[in-house]
């Protein structure tokens, strides 16, 4: 599930043509600013500068990018204010050079096949192609399992999911429920990004961290548009779509804690916006190198340590894997081919997806960046 704050409108800040490096003037522009490269030809730069946020910056930048490019030109944020952004191949270049295996299995059973996927569900144009057997895969399946299709869901219901669960009841709201250390935190950086406290102020403390969270990650150049979900979904042609969840059992889990636990889950999301970038970056290396415990490891710096915070990650991780690996088993039980893409952080660990099949005697063969499909 994905949720996304409105994009701030800016004004447009165009960059020449420049050589490799940091335009001379970039350093002296005002904050909120980007800057964009084409992948096609990194002398071509899309600068956004003085912009209401950092989301603003980064998404006027790339427009601003491939606007000097023909189409379908992609280009790729280098910085955002003054610090760098780790790009598609200096990530590329952390990856394991030597046979390793790819966060993707295959299991059988009789005529039925399952390829399960671990998902990156938002990601940046310059980390595609994915490696090759990934699509293979795909290729061969009769069927997609997502955790959601939102795709079959109308607007009007997304919207009433959204009403049922994400908002604040009676006359709460964020500046009533909130400790006065996390309101304090969180008015200070709604201020810094230009973001009125009033379009907020109705939400759980939950979803308002999950929706900063992926403007975060937008600022950043990752963006739901390039996620697995997308590639795949915009490749499927005819064939169906399978669900493992429903949205209101997402939503369900997300505002499962109480108001307590959810501002301190707020307060970590606050805490980690500045140093978000390279763990997120390593977590793609992680990824793209199979490497399960690094991953996992990754994944569970930015969860919180509080019994509480554990106890909410045991339910959004763990007790959905019983239900995942439930769903997983019948379409063994189904004739033909079934690719499924779940969050790859629901397929690591002994409570995992693979884990709990095998442990119903459903063994999975893992596939290597080697391996032939």
């Amino acid at each position: 599930m994905r949720l996304r704050p409105a994009a701030c409108a800016c004004a447009l800040l165009f960059a020449g043509l420049v050589a490799a490096g940091e335009p001379s003037t970039y350093s002296s522009l005002p904050a909120h600013k980007a800057l964009a490269v084409a992948l096609d030809d990194p002398s071509v730069r899309g600068i956004a500068s003085g912009e209401p946020s950092d989301q603003g910056a980064s998404i006027t930048a790339l427009k601003n990018c491939a606007a000097q490019r023909p189409a379908p030109a992609v280009c790729e944020l280098t910085r955002l204010n003054d610090s760098d952004i780790t790009t598609g191949q200096q990530i590329r270049d952390r990856v394991v050079r030597s046979t390793h295996p790819l966060f993707l299995w295959q299991f059988e059973s009789g005529a039925s096949r399952v390829y399960l996927a671990g998902s990156i569900h938002v990601m940046k144009p310059s980390l595609f192609p994915l490696p090759r057997q990934f699509d293979q895969a795909f290729a061969r399946a009769n069927r997609l399992a997502l955790e959601v299709d939102m795709n079959a869901l109308s607007p009007q219901t997304i919207q009433d999911a959204f009403r049922r669960y994400a908002l604040l009841s009676g006359d709460e709201s964020i500046g009533t429920v909130l400790r006065p250390a996390t309101l304090a935190a969180l008015s200070a950086y709604l201020s810094a990004q230009s973001i009125p406290t009033a379009s907020v102020a109705s939400l759980k403390p939950s979803m308002l961290a999950t929706q900063l969270a992926v403007a975060r990650l937008s600022a950043l150049g990752y963006l739901p548009e390039f996620g697995l979900e997308r590639h795949f979904v915009d490749a499927l042609g005819e064939r169906p779509t399978l669900e493992l969840e429903t949205l209101d059992e997402q939503l369900a889990v997300l505002t499962s804690p109480t108001l307590q636990v959810q501002d301190e889950m707020l307060a970590e999301t606050l805490d980690q916006m500045d140093g978000i970038e390279p763990v997120i970056a390593a977590m793609i290396v992680a990824w793209l190198s199979g490497d399960d415990r690094e991953f996992r490891r990754l994944f569970d710096l930015q969860s919180g340590t509080s019994p509480e915070i554990q106890a909410f990650m045991r339910r959004l991780l763990e007790d959905r894997n019983v239900g995942m690996a439930d769903k997983v088993a019948g379409y063994l039980k189904t004739p033909g081919t079934t690719f499924v893409l779940v969050g790859a952080a629901h397929l690591t660990g002994p409570e995992g997806v693979v884990a709990l099949l095998e442990a119903r005697g459903l063994k999975g063969r893992r596939i290597n960046s080697n391996d032939p499909i």
